[in-house]
Protein backbone atom coordinates (compact mmCIF):
# COMPACT_ATOMS: atom_id res chain seq x y z
CA UNK A 1 0.00 0.00 0.00
CA UNK A 2 1.55 3.48 -1.05
CA UNK A 3 1.50 6.03 1.72
CA UNK A 4 -0.95 9.26 1.55
CA UNK A 5 1.23 12.63 1.46
CA UNK A 6 -1.06 14.73 3.63
CA UNK A 7 -0.59 18.72 2.84
CA UNK A 8 -0.92 19.84 6.31
CA UNK A 9 -0.87 23.72 7.06
CA UNK A 10 0.39 25.53 10.36
CA UNK A 11 -1.66 27.86 11.78
CA UNK A 12 0.23 29.68 14.61
CA UNK A 13 -0.16 28.24 17.91
CA UNK A 14 -2.46 29.87 20.47
CA UNK A 15 -1.02 31.46 23.29
CA UNK A 16 -0.16 29.91 26.38
CA UNK A 17 -2.48 29.51 29.35
CA UNK A 18 0.12 30.09 32.00
CA UNK A 19 1.47 32.82 33.62
CA UNK A 20 4.72 34.42 34.27
CA UNK A 21 4.52 32.28 37.28
CA UNK A 22 3.58 29.18 35.75
CA UNK A 23 0.05 29.42 37.22
CA UNK A 24 -3.22 29.62 35.12
CA UNK A 25 -3.83 32.96 34.01
CA UNK A 26 -7.47 33.96 34.92
CA UNK A 27 -9.05 34.61 31.52
CA UNK A 28 -11.81 37.01 30.25
CA UNK A 29 -15.10 35.85 29.03
CA UNK A 30 -14.13 37.19 25.57
CA UNK A 31 -10.61 34.96 25.92
CA UNK A 32 -12.22 32.16 26.84
CA UNK A 33 -15.20 32.41 23.64
CA UNK A 34 -12.26 32.91 21.55
CA UNK A 35 -10.11 30.10 22.98
CA UNK A 36 -13.05 27.63 23.18
CA UNK A 37 -14.23 28.76 19.40
CA UNK A 38 -10.60 27.88 18.32
CA UNK A 39 -10.56 24.16 19.39
CA UNK A 40 -14.32 23.75 17.97
CA UNK A 41 -12.92 24.70 14.93
CA UNK A 42 -9.92 22.59 15.02
CA UNK A 43 -12.41 19.98 15.56
CA UNK A 44 -14.50 20.88 12.77
CA UNK A 45 -11.34 20.58 10.28
CA UNK A 46 -10.15 17.07 12.28
CA UNK A 47 -13.85 15.33 11.67
CA UNK A 48 -13.95 17.06 7.60
CA UNK A 49 -10.87 14.81 6.93
CA UNK A 50 -12.45 12.11 4.23
CA UNK A 51 -12.30 8.40 5.10
CA UNK A 52 -10.14 7.13 2.34
CA UNK A 53 -11.79 3.71 0.90
CA UNK A 54 -8.31 2.14 0.88
CA UNK A 55 -7.51 2.66 4.74
CA UNK A 56 -7.98 -0.67 6.67
CA UNK A 57 -10.71 -1.44 8.93
CA UNK A 58 -10.44 -0.13 12.46
CA UNK A 59 -9.61 -3.89 14.01
CA UNK A 60 -6.63 -3.95 11.96
CA UNK A 61 -5.13 -1.12 12.48
CA UNK A 62 -5.71 -1.50 16.60
CA UNK A 63 -4.74 -5.10 15.87
CA UNK A 64 -1.50 -3.69 14.28
CA UNK A 65 -0.42 -1.27 17.39
CA UNK A 66 -1.08 -3.90 20.17
CA UNK A 67 1.15 -6.48 18.19
CA UNK A 68 3.98 -3.42 18.37
CA UNK A 69 3.44 -3.21 22.27
CA UNK A 70 2.84 -6.59 23.53
CA UNK A 71 3.65 -5.93 26.89
CA UNK A 72 1.11 -2.68 26.91
CA UNK A 73 -2.00 -3.26 24.53
CA UNK A 74 -3.65 -0.02 23.63
CA UNK A 75 -6.98 -1.41 22.02
CA UNK A 76 -7.25 -4.70 23.46
CA UNK A 77 -10.58 -5.63 23.84
CA UNK A 78 -11.60 -2.73 21.90
CA UNK A 79 -11.88 -5.08 18.25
Amino acid sequence: MKPRNLELTSGSLPPSGLGPDGKLKIETEEERRQRLESARRRLREIAEIPNDPGDPPDEEWMRGIDAMRPHRPVFKGSY
